[in-house]
């Protein structure tokens, strides 16, 4: 019994005798698990329990850490050069001796006006005097400016894919409208360059250059990585351009659409007669979705008439509407979003409306559509509630952690078999089916934002990489099995600095797996940096305030 309460324990000792032993909570050996996975009792133990409000940095964009947790990225305040720093870690002697020196005591955050802390604290956790500078946009690509909000690691972490764009002046050529009779030309285009930069040796291995072009940058909405495959989706042109990245190089494999691979043009049209009234060729992929979902109507079924009649109703739906998300599932399966097309009268009356769509599995070898659902399709939720962490494609290399959503922890907690006969399933259906396709990684594998072990309020922060509006209130994070605080984020809003600001949003980037936090707030034009870290004399109040 004394053995069992110990496993159950979170007492650190507790888990040291754990650890010591060979045997997790769960009573796994660890040879069996993901490498370190037994370290994660340890993180309810150690929190970034304290906040160093206000902090200096140089003059940088923050965007993110590497897999490996080894080195931090950023943008130059110009978007044209790439800094990147090595992490030296929160439990250095320079960072304990500094904390020791400021006396910083047992609150929980650390706002007095100590400059030397304040001034000298990012400098102790990273290498800036060591950091390395890469000025990508420059020559050929002088035009250019870096996505402040794009980065795609390959290799576990050994190259980072990003992305410059500039504007582009004049007209489409004719000749897309032909090569790509499905564009969606109510789009402003764009050149785009794309660099393979080998973070361990610092350079440049490689570029692409995509011009005339509408690509989904923010967030990495409009690029999927699976391995060494990266897919990257044009709205413009309405097709995903697939590469294979070896060793620093881009290899084109194909582009996925408009036309089947292998396609023959018996009759090109004739550029000078083409106006608004020519009728273009329908895409490929919209041919086999009409064709997959003409096949589902079962004929000798009592209600086949029916369904005919509603295939024919949508068939004007799927002719014309246009792609809008994508994933790479596997090297070999594509997951696509298509929407209906806005029409013109909604755009110029500003009417909201929520668009029909429909969820496509394509494979890529076969060019054979495998799977369609509309947006209220309750089996599409079950594959999302079964199959999300591997769909994310984001797993820590320490832990083998995949990130939980809270909504979707929530979901598999009251509907572990979503019933269509339940209204509330067909609403949750429609409310969180378009959480995919899922941006590919956009989510933190941080083990303190695994909603199953802490709950915290994920309005305010949650494990999707991008700015939450600021809480009012410091950011608990409870044990979700004890309900005990086991820490908090003070980061909370400054609208007392400009009472007119309206909306003021907080950034937060995750260290891969130790107890670290850097947290970005934007307040109009101003931003504030503050620095959450583990701190041994911290004391960790249980009250809710």
């Amino acid at each position: 019994m004394a053995y069992e309460r110990r496993l159950r324990s979170q007492n650190l000792v507790h888990h040291l005798q754990n650890r010591e032993s060979g045997f997790t909570c769960l009573g796994k050996q660890p040879g069996r698990m993901p490498r370190l996975a037994y370290e994660r009792p340890f993180y309810k133990c150690i929190t970034p329990c304290l906040t160093i409000d206000s902090i200096s940095i140089p003059p940088v964009y923050l965007r993110k850490f590497t897999p490996d947790g080894s080195k931090l990225l950023a943008f130059s305040q110009d978007q044209r050069s790439l800094h990147i720093y090595r992490y030296r870690g929160f439990s250095c002697a320079a960072v304990g001796e500094l904390i020791r020196q400021a006396n910083v005591g047992s609150g929980e955050c650390f706002s007095s006006q100590d400059n030397i802390l304040k001034s000298s604290i990012f400098e102790r956790l990273f290498a800036t005097k060591e950091a390395m500078s890469l000025r990508l946009c420059q020559g050929d690509y002088s035009l250019f400016y870096l996505h402040r909000e794009f980065s795609v690691f390959l290799e576990e972490g050994r190259y980072v894919l990003l992305a410059a764009m500039s504007v582009l002046r004049g007209a489409l050529p004719i000749e897309l409208y032909v090569r790509y009779p499905d564009m969606f030309d109510k789009l402003d285009a764009f050149s785009y360059v794309f660099f393979v930069v080998d973070l361990k040796l610092g350079e440049v291995t490689d570029r692409l250059f995509l011009p005339h072009d509408s690509i989904v940058i923010a967030h990495n909405h409009g690029i999927s990585v699976f391995g060494s495959h990266v897919a990257i989706m044009s709205r413009l042109n309405q097709c995903i351009y697939v590469y294979w990245v070896k060793e620093g190089k881009f290899l084109e494999q194909e582009t996925i659409g408009p036309r089947p691979r292998n396609f023959i043009e018996m009759a090109p049209i004739n550029l000078d007669n083409l106006d608004a009234t020519t009728v273009l060729p329908i895409t490929h992929i919209k041919q086999r979705v009409l064709s997959f979902l003409y096949r589902q109507i079962d004929s000798e079924s009592p209600g086949a008439t029916e369904k005919r009649k509603e295939f024919y109703k949508n068939f004007d739906f799927v002719e014309h509407m246009i792609m809008e998300r994508m994933q790479l599932v596997s090297k070999d399966l594509l997951l696509l979003r298509y929407e209906e097309r806005t029409k013109d009268s909604e755009a110029i009356s500003m009417t909201i409306t929520h668009p029909r769509r429909l969820y496509v599995f394509y494979t890529i070898s076969g060019e054979e559509v495998v799977g369609v659902y509309p947006d209220y399709s309750v089996d599409l939720l079950q594959i999302i509630l079964q199959f999300y962490d591997q769909m994310s494609n984001v797993r820590s290399l320490q832990t083998g952690d995949a990130p939980s959503l809270p909504l979707h922890f929530f979901l598999k907690q009251n509907f572990s078999v979503a019933n269509e006969s339940i209204p509330f399933v067909r609403h949750a259906a429609l409310r969180f089916n378009p959480s995919v396709p899922v941006s590919s990684q956009s989510l933190s594998p941080s083990p303190y934002l695994r909603f199953d072990e802490f709950s915290f309020d994920d309005r305010h922060v949650s494990p999707l990489e991008r700015p939450s509006p600021c809480s009012a209130e410091p950011i608990v994070f409870r044990d979700r099995a004890t309900q005990s605080v086991k820490f908090r984020l003070h980061a909370t809003a400054r609208r007392h600095i400009n009472p007119m600001a309206q909306r003021e949003l907080c950034a937060f980037i995750w260290h891969p797996f130790e107890p670290f936090v850097l947290s970005i707030q934007k307040c109009m034009s101003s931003y504030a940096y503050h620095v959450h870290l583990y701190n041994h004399g911290t004391i960790v109040e249980q009250s809710s305030a």
